[in-house]
């Protein structure tokens, strides 16, 4: 089974919306006020443009001379006469660029044009010109300011969400320690922090509904298989002992002793399904609470020599390869029951004078079998009660027993076929 993914914190999850969320506000916001700014500055040059216009028609009426103004001069207008005709004598403003010697290029200049009659009644053109600001120097400094306003903005959010609101969710940080630490059937009861925010009160109530109910429930079931399991084991066990005895003390016919031999088969194996089973439940429940350090590579030697007269019966080598030392913090029953179902289930589903490797390493075991020549169908292997042959001593539990302990330590488990079937576990990282 893979391991999870590590996710993002709620903390930085929510600061990197509001990031991207106060990024784009800023954006449209620069581009509005840049609008409105320049709009601003237009008008108010305009403004400028218009009083010099009042001002420079009346000091022509009285002093006529300045209508012999044809060039710009230091006093930023220039006058040309016009022919007597019909004339448009609204305000005309362009932008437009002109050189200028300080800075030896050209900038933006902004124009008014008028026509005005003087006081003997003839047309004159008026040409006013004022120095404009520079749009992409204000565009510049605008960008410069929003961007030291943004890691501002940056800056304090993030000291805000670290401080005041890691502060505000500490009540939820503290339940969901608790949460990670809860362990159903120990008999302690789950308490939550104290919290004013209505929402966290609420959810803290919620969960101790939810644990208690779940509490009940995890006895419940928990009563129910060890009693089922008692009940299935005494009739069975006594089923076994009137078998055998009734064996011995009867002399049969060959027919009649293989159907006796059959039945007492049938009742082992149901004695085999029946503590596999509840090994299962136990292991779905979490029951195997006890840990600690577990040492693969004696476990596996320890495995293999109780295996030696299986071994010797169905004729088949194992060998042992130690490339590492395995070393892993599990309950030790389950690393038992997970080496020995690996190990049966290649015996089992072997050949006569087959082949067996184990092979251990410093963050994986393998296990490396001879037998059928065809692979194992993967959507079905881990399965319960899925038997890929007809054996009856099989009861298509033992791989589902590996499945459920590798994922209750999230040990990542691949099956492989290149000619010989393997099962590999690759143990988390301490």
């Amino acid at each position: 089974m893979n391991k999870e993914k590590k996710g993002i914190s709620l903390q930085n999850y929510t600061l990197r919306y509001l990031l991207i969320g106060l990024l784009a506000i800023i954006a449209v916001w620069a581009a509005l006020f840049y609008a409105v700014i320049l709009d601003e500055v237009y008008d108010n040059i305009d403004d400028g443009l218009k009083n010099s216009k009042i001002l420079i028609v009346r000091e022509t009426y009285a002093h006529p001379e300045l209508l012999e103004t044809p060039d710009f001069g230091i006093n930023q207008y220039k006058i040309e006469p016009l022919v007597k005709g019909t004339y448009d004598f609204s305000d005309k403003f362009t932008s437009t660029f002109e050189f200028m010697e300080y800075d030896d290029d050209d900038e933006p200049v902004r124009l008014l044009e008028t026509i005005f009659n003087d006081r003997n009644g003839n047309p004159h053109k008026l040409t006013i010109r004022a120095s404009m600001v520079e749009e992409d120097e204000l565009l510049e400094d605008l960008l410069t300011a929003l961007i030291a306003l943004y890691i501002m903005l940056v800056v304090s959010i993030a000291i805000i969400n670290r401080i005041i609101l890691k502060r505000a969710w500490q009540p939820f940080y503290t339940t969901l320690g608790k949460l990670k630490l809860y362990q159903p059937g120990t008999g302690k009861t789950f308490e939550t922090p104290d919290s004013k925010v209505t929402e966290f009160k609420t959810l803290s109530r919620e969960l101790q509904e939810l644990l208690q109910r779940n509490e009940a429930t995890y006895a419940s079931q928990k009563q129910f298989i060890e009693n089922a399991s008692h009940e299935l084991q005494t009739p069975i066990a006594i089923s076994l002992n009137k078998l055998e005895l009734f064996a011995e003390n009867n002399i049969l016919p060959d027919e009649q002793m293989a159907e006796l031999g059959k039945i007492s088969d049938t009742l082992q194996r149901l004695v085999r399904l029946n503590k596999s089973l509840l090994m299962l439940s136990k292991i779905e429940n979490r029951q195997y609470t006890a840990t600690e350090n577990v040492n693969f590579n004696d476990l596996a030697v320890q495995i293999a020599e109780d295996f030696e007269d299986l071994l010797e019966y169905r004729k088949l080598s194992l060998e042992i390869h130690q490339d590492g030392v395995l070393n892993f913090s599990m309950n030790k029953g389950l690393a038992l029951a997970l080496i020995i179902n690996l190990l049966k289930n290649a015996i089992v589903h072997n050949h006569t004078a087959g082949s067996i490797t184990i092979t251990l390493t410093n963050t994986a075991l393998s296990i490396r079998n001879t037998g059928s020549s065809k692979p194992l169908d993967t959507d079905l292997i881990f399965k319960r009660f899925y038997r890929d042959s007809s054996n009856e001593q099989s009861t298509g539990l033992g791989l589902s027993l590996v499945q459920s302990v590798t994922q209750l330590y999230h040990i990542k488990t691949t099956y492989t076929f290149s000619g010989q079937h393997e099962f590999l576990l690759i143990f988390p990282a301490v």
